[in-house]
């Protein structure tokens, strides 16, 4: 380290450097120095503290003059040399600073620096804005820290019991111009979802990143052995049954709306997830090799299926049925001529919405500015208000699941079909690969059990006739 006498002078006489730095140090005062680099040039100390070599800032040349910096130099020197290390007291400060802020910051910040550093998938980051918005709205604005046990306790129990009902979100309009609706969640599943969700944000937002005592989150208290108030509630085990599937299959055939007819078919003969389908675009669709890829899904591992039959026909009259919609929209279009003038304007955007369906990318596009379906729940009322049988698009992935598995088909075989991943211990999954080829034919077994049971009337009277004796 080259010396130098540190005045005033000869620090202004020292350039600033094209690339690296240089410590020069006090040949008076012993540990006292100035770092040139590229940029500044910064008075340090540098001593021994309990056998540790510390080094500290003092503070730039362009903001006090050498004399000031040798005089702090001087002191903070001195506390060294008493074993105190001054970048303790600055790390220190920092906390308290940090801790003092973070005491400060509202549930709504939190949850917005959760969601947005937390790597959560789009849908999870919609789910848990949803909750705290129907639930916790009345906390949003409240410090975080503020947030106790007590104030869990009752709230989880408020959700619970329908004293704290959700808000309605059906005239919310998001970011991509659709209308948000409400999850469809049981009270308890809501209120036990909702703790869990602000668990971690409030996780996120205090817990200490420096291994030191861990943040007391108030959630927790539903987790104590004494309440063990969270209400496990069990999966939902709802799927079409084998004598309600005619009617279902009658009622989703009639409806007018065709893509929200072939998107629920779709679900039930693939087993996929509702984004998984919806967001599924014609480039992923292989008909000359008679299969299907889904990208984004939820283990993020891209999913491929084969085309059985009755899906390939699907698919392909799916997207012959877009052009003649084209073609029965301008055939409109040109008898509309002598109109009113309202009858004209719906004629223009029947033609405007069948071209845009044809030249969208998706299978089964939407409306909104996503481009593809979002809601099918209009659809889904619909078959409901004809059959009186309830059930969600969850509920056709469970019927197909279902079906599957009274084909004896093998449990590997099922998992592949609905891309879940094999358990961590399982050696014998991993050495079992399952391409597309081999799930060929169990895609048809399970499509030819579906049609089978769409033929079957269920219910009716047959005479029987008694053995002869």
């Amino acid at each position: 380290m080259p010396v130098i006498h540190i005045t005033k002078t000869t620090v202004e006489k020292l350039p600033l450097l094209e690339s690296g730095r240089v410590d020069y140090s006090d040949d008076v005062l012993k540990g006292f120095g100035v770092r040139v680099s590229t940029t500044c040039k910064t008075y340090f100390t540098i001593r021994r503290v309990n056998g540790k070599q510390v080094r500290t800032k003092i503070d730039t040349a362009d903001k006090i003059t050498a004399e000031m910096a040798r005089k702090r130099a001087e002191g903070t020197l001195a506390d060294m040399g008493r074993g105190v290390d001054p970048n303790e007291g600055k790390r220190q400060a920092r906390k308290e600073k940090k801790e003092e802020d973070r005491q400060k910051i509202t549930l709504q910040a939190a949850l917005d620096e959760y969601l947005q550093k937390g790597k959560l998938k789009p849908r999870t980051i919609e789910t848990y804005r949803n909750l705290c918005r129907l639930y916790l709205a009345d906390w949003l604005e409240r410090p975080a820290a503020e947030i106790t046990r007590d104030m869990v306790k009752a709230r989880h129990l408020a959700i619970a019991s329908g004293k704290r009902e959700r808000q309605r979100l059906t005239k919310k309009v998001t970011p991509t111009g659709d209308k948000e609706i409400a999850p469809p969640l049981r009270r308890e599943a809501a209120a036990d979802n909702c703790m869990r969700t602000l668990r971690a944000v409030l996780n996120y937002a205090f817990e200490d990143e420096e291994g030191g005592a861990p943040y007391m989150n108030p959630v927790n208290i539903l987790s104590s052995r004494k309440r063990k108030a969270w209400y496990q509630v069990e999966r939902r085990r709802t799927l079409i049954r084998n004598s309600d599937l005619p009617a279902w299959y009658k009622a989703v055939s009639g409806l007018d709306n065709t893509i929200m007819r072939d998107y629920l078919l779709f679900l039930i003969f693939t087993g996929l997830r509702r984004q998984e389908a919806a967001t599924l675009q014609w480039k992923q669709v292989d008909f000359q090799e008679g299969c299907f890829t889904i990208v984004e899904t939820k283990n993020s591992d891209p999913h491929t299926l084969p085309l059985s039959d009755y899906l390939q026909a699907l698919l392909t009259d799916r997207k012959e049925g877009l052009k003649a919609e084209l073609t029965e929209a301008k055939a409109a279009l040109a008898d509309a001529g002598k109109l009113p003038l309202k009858q004209q304007q719906t004629a223009f955007n029947r033609v405007a919405l069948a071209e845009s369906r044809l030249a969208s990318q998706y299978v089964f596009p939407g409306e909104g500015k996503t481009g593809y379906i979002v809601e099918p729940k209009r659809a889904i009322d619909e078959v409901i208000a004809i059959t009186g049988i309830k059930f969600s698009c969850h509920d056709l992935r469970r019927t197909f699941a279902t079906l599957a598995e009274s084909l004896d088909l093998s449990s590997y075989t099922v998992k592949a079909l609905l891309n879940h991943k094999q358990q961590l211990g399982d050696v014998t999954g991993g050495y079992i690969i399952l391409n597309v080829d081999r799930l060929r034919e169990p895609m048809q077994k399970i499509t030819d059990a579906i049609q089978e049971r769409i033929k079957k009337q269920h219910g009716q009277i047959v005479q029987m006739q008694a053995k002869a004796q």
